[in-house]
């Protein structure tokens, strides 16, 4: 019986690490960095998921006053609105530490792990992994997520960024670029559905990523798959919505709600991201070369990559 609870733990480790994780560093992030009143935002969620309820009165107003001041600006002003105005400046001066932390975590991994490197013996025995067609879409996905996160930052760290023509065009952009990354997101996240052997069939296989993914690089998959949509969803909504003189009050409640929803899918996001970069830059030589040219050694795939390799030779392209 050890020996089977010893490797299920062994087979699903990474799923365990990263719940942990999450739940610590969520826990420190909300408990440390995050100004709001969580019995109404969590109240006035509900309301709006079951009931379509986006008023956010999930109180009947005692007073005329408060009636007024609920359609003058938005219920429960107090609730969210400390959070979006003071807290959202407390943390540039706290968030700082946290991707310290994080990078400070890469660099242990680094430190204790080191680089994996395949013996190649005959570097010009390359094998073709990735089409152009993918390369365009992985690279054209960096950059863009690069400038999302850069500007991003912009607008919810005004205080660092401060004035200047470039914060200005990095906030006027930031949605319009948000609007390009959308078919970047939707074709990346199927092409690398590695997983689902009803889109990797044989006449499509050339669309779809080679091999087969390891809990952790799954995990990597869910959170861009998940909290790309979320940002994607929460974004579009916040440059779509307006506030009128009909629905003012209700409109910038919803608003500060999706502020929440934006910036917290953000976070888990840019975390698994940094993974990301980390495995393809420094957890393995080569791998910045190779990603850009296409084509990989096949000694570094027989040694690190076999299901990559084993799926190639399937389709006839190794």
């Amino acid at each position: 019986m050890a020996t089977s609870n010893e490797s299920f733990f062994k087979r699903n480790q990474a799923y365990f690490w990263t719940a942990l994780g999450l739940g610590v560093g969520g826990g420190f992030f909300i408990a440390v960095l995050l100004v709001v009143d969580w019995n109404y935002l969590g109240r006035y969620t509900i309301a709006l998921l079951t009931d379509g309820n986006y008023q956010g009165i999930v109180d009947p107003p005692a007073t005329n006053y408060e009636a007024m001041k609920n359609a003058a600006f938005g219920p429960a002003y107090n609730a969210i609105a400390p959070e979006v105005i003071r807290g959202s400046n407390e943390r540039q001066l706290l968030i700082w530490y946290l991707f310290l932390f994080e990078v400070s975590l890469f660099a242990l991994m680094y430190v204790f792990t080191g680089r994996k490197a395949a013996k190649i013996t005959r570097p010009d025995d390359l094998v073709q992994v990735f089409t152009p067609f993918q390369r365009l879409i992985i690279w054209s996905n960096v950059a863009v997520i690069v400038y999302l996160i850069i500007s991003g930052f912009n607008i919810t760290w005004s205080l660092r960024s401060e004035g200047g023509a470039i914060p200005y065009y990095l906030r006027v952009s930031h949605e319009i670029v948000g609007l390009a990354w959308l078919p970047l997101w939707l074709i990346t996240t199927i092409m690398t559905f590695k997983d689902c052997p009803i889109l990797r069939k044989h006449t499509a296989f050339r669309f779809f990523m080679a091999g087969r993914y390891k809990p952790f690089k799954r995990i990597i998959w869910f959170f861009y798959a998940m909290m790309g949509g979320g940002l994607l969803l929460s974004g579009y909504l916040l440059w779509y919505l307006h506030p009128s003189e009909v629905v003012n009050a209700e409109v910038i409640q919803l608003k500060r709600t999706l502020i929440y929803f934006h910036f917290g899918t953000s976070l888990p996001m840019m975390f698994f991201l940094l993974d990301f970069a980390h495995s393809v830059t420094t957890a393995i030589r080569g791998n910045i070369k190779y990603l850009w040219t296409g084509k990989f050694p096949r000694e570094h795939l027989e040694q690190l990559d076999p299901e990559v390799l084993i799926d190639l030779r399937r389709v006839g392209r190794a």
